[in-house]
Formats: structure tokens, sequence, C-alpha cells
């Protein structure tokens, strides 16, 4: 079975014909929406059933708005401020969706405390990476290398495809879930989802482009998949996200991230 997700923090900056191109020329299962208003989906449902979509209601969450295939079988599952969740009934795969505070207002150790408590969310409300098909996909406000993704102490999340299914750190045990997202820094020329320095104006973090919005996969998932693709969305025939000349960020501050899977 096949899906394709795409998550976008629009910032607020888009109408609904820039929704509209990104459904009717992506086609995906479900996307999802930081920063955007409800009611904007709301007031053009008739041009959303047009195209065979729909607005997924997910009370308990107001930082992601879901847009999913009308004929998609969806279940509410655990909801947050920061995160929603639900389960795909044809596939039986939990797919989470985030928008984590952002670094303007956190230190990293705080960040990386909320996602620690996220993990361990998940770890118990939903199930364990090596049993349980996962993917959470979204804005974590922390790029894939930093210590809030990678560490023990972290959500704990490789790099690496074959990755192991667990680790011990002084008799403790977590288990491991796969990033994906490792793959786009292959590009050079804009190798992130969101552009900006930190801190501010200085030249300490010489960093400029950042993805800071991620997928990450459950070991369980990971090791049924059969072919992947991740990517960011620069351009549909009719909208331009991204300025390849000036470097810049048209429709938001963030570009969409696309992830498609074959088990």
């Amino acid at each position: 079975m096949a899906m394709k997700l795409i998550y976008w923090n629009s910032k607020k900056q888009s109408d609904f014909k820039t929704i509209e191109c990104i459904l009717g020329e992506e086609n995906p299962d479900i996307l999802f929406l930081s920063e955007s208003n409800k009611n904007l989906f709301e007031d053009n449902k008739f041009y959303l059933e047009l195209i065979d979509y729909e607005h997924f209601e997910n009370p308990g969450c107001q930082r992601v708005i879901i847009l999913k295939k009308k004929n998609l079988k969806l279940s509410l599952a655990i909801q947050s401020p920061f995160y929603t969740s639900v389960k795909c009934l044809d596939n039986n795969i939990f797919i989470i969706s985030v928008h984590l505070p952002s670094q303007m207002f956190q230190h990293m150790d705080g960040l990386k405390s909320h996602i620690r408590l996220f993990r361990q969310d998940i770890d118990s409300l939903i199930g364990d990476s090596s049993k349980v098909d996962i993917i959470v996909i979204g804005d974590f406000n922390v790029n894939p290398f930093e210590k809030p993704m990678i560490d023990f102490d972290g959500f704990a999340a490789s790099n690496s495809v074959n990755l192991r299914k667990k680790i011990t750190h002084l008799q403790n045990t977590k288990e491991l879930y796969y990033n994906p997202t490792w793959k786009l820094y292959r590009e050079n020329s804009f190798p992130g989802t969101k552009y900006f320095r930190r801190p501010s104006a200085s030249a300490y973090d010489v960093l400029e482009h950042h993805f800071l919005d991620q997928v990450v996969v459950s070991y369980s998932l990971s090791q049924k998949i059969i072919e992947e693709k991740i990517k960011v969305l620069e351009e549909t025939t009719t909208k331009v996200f991204f300025d390849k000349m000036t470097s810049s960020i048209l429709e938001s501050d963030h570009l969409p991230l696309i992830y498609e899977f074959k088990t």
C-alpha cells in the first residue's frame, strides 16, 4: 500500500487557491497545515469536495489542521495543544503531525525536554517503535542533527534506515526511530525547509538553512517500507514557493515537506 503525506507551516500567508493547488497537483492522502485558519476550509467546503477532499475535525489540537481524501478512513487518536494524531484504518498506521514550540522563545534544553515528553506520550499512549507502525511529520523546530532529535534522552531518531531496534544506556533501554529527512541534505542550493540566522544577527551560528520540518518513522514501519520519497515542494505549475535567484521563500517562511512511501 502507498501513502503520500504533506506538511506545511503556512504562516497564515496563503489563500485557498494555494492550498487547492497543492492538493490538485500533488494529490496527497493527507495535507497537514499549521498556522492556518480552519474557517478557510469550512468556507470553501464545496470546492474541497469537488477535488475529493474534506476537512477532518481534530478537537484538542489547535496548531495542526487536517485535510484528507474523502475516501481515506481515519479515526482520531491522542490530541494535544502541540500535536494531533490519527489512525489510518486501511493499513493500521498511526500518523502524528506536530507543531512544536519555537526556538524564538525556548532554550534548546527546554525544547529537548518537550520533545522527550512528546516521545514518552507516543510510547505510552500509542505503542513501542518496534511493535506499532507510526509516522511523525511536522515542524519540530529543531534540525535532524540537533540533540533533541538524536539523543537517547531526546526523541532518539537515527539517520540510518538500517538502524538498531533499541539501545541501552545505564540499564535504561529505548527503541529508536528512523529519520528519512537526512536524505534531503544532498541538496546544497537550499538545504532546508526554513531560512533564518541564529542567534539573531550574530555570526556565532553559521547555519542559515534549517530542516525544522521533518519526518520520523517507527522501527516497525521502517522495516516494512519497500520504497520511499521525501522532498521539499519548491513550485507547482501555478505557484512558486521558493525563488532560487534570491534564495527567498515566497508563500510562507516554511516550504511544504512531502513524504510518500510504499509497503
